[in-house]
């Protein structure tokens, strides 16, 4: 086996990042009150294409099948319109269907993608949103406690609660499995433990993995540990970093630096540490949550941005006339 010398790792580096910043994943919140608004819609995707991300998933699918029941053909055609739309207008490579339990998936997500005939109108990933490490909602009165977990046997702690997120991506493996359209299986994941993600990578094509910081300077530190445990399982799924836009976490930040620079400081940080850490891990890209905040923040970036080119022209062409 030849030896990786450093400079083929430069070039091995270079590519992955080149890779990562054309290919962002977003997370659509608020989508309920997006479909079937024509305006609305083409903010979304115009907002996508414009900002590198070429895949979505979309949350409020749950108020979706409330109103469109997503397994009936008949009354499901206008999500079809905007997946199709999606993909064949704007170039969006794939779009994911969010949900919270296997059992969701089974009676939405999936009976949805097997109701309808044309490729291009199907969810090309089924993403778990289930987060099993949060305590509050795993003990007994809390959301997962009471909604989930004792109506399906569990114990409401944490051994409960993880074992039924690991049975929903079993049930979503099968499930995606069967379909006759290629269908990836993702989980969005936070705090786990070492033999969590053993269990859970031996089901899941991508994980997404939160870093919600304020400061991309601190990200890497905050993952560092989770993506250590990532590094060692032996199925490999892709991995993508989460970054949160909500105004508690780099809302702010990204007001004032763009996406590609915070994923750069993420990267030069990971590099400087554990220069093989990329590799081990499988890292492919960045996800950004959510799309209603992040807009909100890169609209104030792009002002700032025309302020002060618009600045430096000014200051320039006087420059210039100065010196005639």
């Amino acid at each position: 086996m030849k030896r990786i010398t450093p400079a083929i790792l430069v070039i091995m580096l270079c590519a992955i990042f080149k890779t990562y910043s054309s290919e962002r994943i977003l997370y659509v919140d608020q989508f309920y009150s997006i479909l079937g608004n024509q305006a609305k819609e083409n903010d979304l995707l115009n907002f996508t294409i414009s900002n590198g991300f070429n895949k979505i998933i979309l949350y409020d699918l749950h108020k979706v099948n409330r109103d469109y029941p997503l397994a009936d053909a008949t009354k499901n055609g206008i999500l079809a319109k905007f997946i199709y739309k999606a993909k064949k207008s704007f170039g969006i490579k794939e779009v994911g269907g969010s949900g919270e339990s296997g059992e969701f998936f089974i009676k939405a997500i999936h009976a949805y993608n097997e109701s309808r005939k044309i490729s291009a109108e199907k969810f090309d990933s089924y993403n778990l949103e289930y987060e099993y490490w949060k305590e509050d909602d795993s003990k007994d009165g809390g959301y997962y406690c009471e909604n989930y977990l004792k109506n399906n046997g569990k114990s409401c702690d944490r051994n409960g609660t993880f074992s039924f997120f690991l049975k929903s991506l079993q049930t979503m493996r099968t499930l995606a499995d069967k379909n006759n359209h290629p269908v990836k299986v993702e989980a969005y994941v936070g705090k786990f433990k070492k033999h969590e993600i053993q269990k859970i990578s031996n089901y899941v094509d991508r994980l997404l993995v939160h870093v919600y910081v304020r400061n991309p300077k601190s990200g890497f530190n905050y993952a560092n540990k989770r993506l250590q445990y990532l590094s060692e399982v032996k199925n490999k799924p892709k991995v993508s970093i989460i970054y949160s836009s909500e105004t508690l976490f780099m809302g702010g930040w990204l007001k004032f630096n763009s996406l590609k620079k915070g994923e750069e400081i993420f990267v030069d940080t990971m590099k400087n540490r554990d220069r093989h850490l990329l590799s081990k891990i499988n890292f492919t890209n960045f996800t950004y949550y959510n799309y209603n905040q992040l807009s909100k923040s890169l609209k104030y970036y792009k002002k700032l941005s025309a302020l002060a080119f618009n600045k430096n022209k000014k200051e320039n062409q006087d420059f210039t006339l100065a010196s005639r």
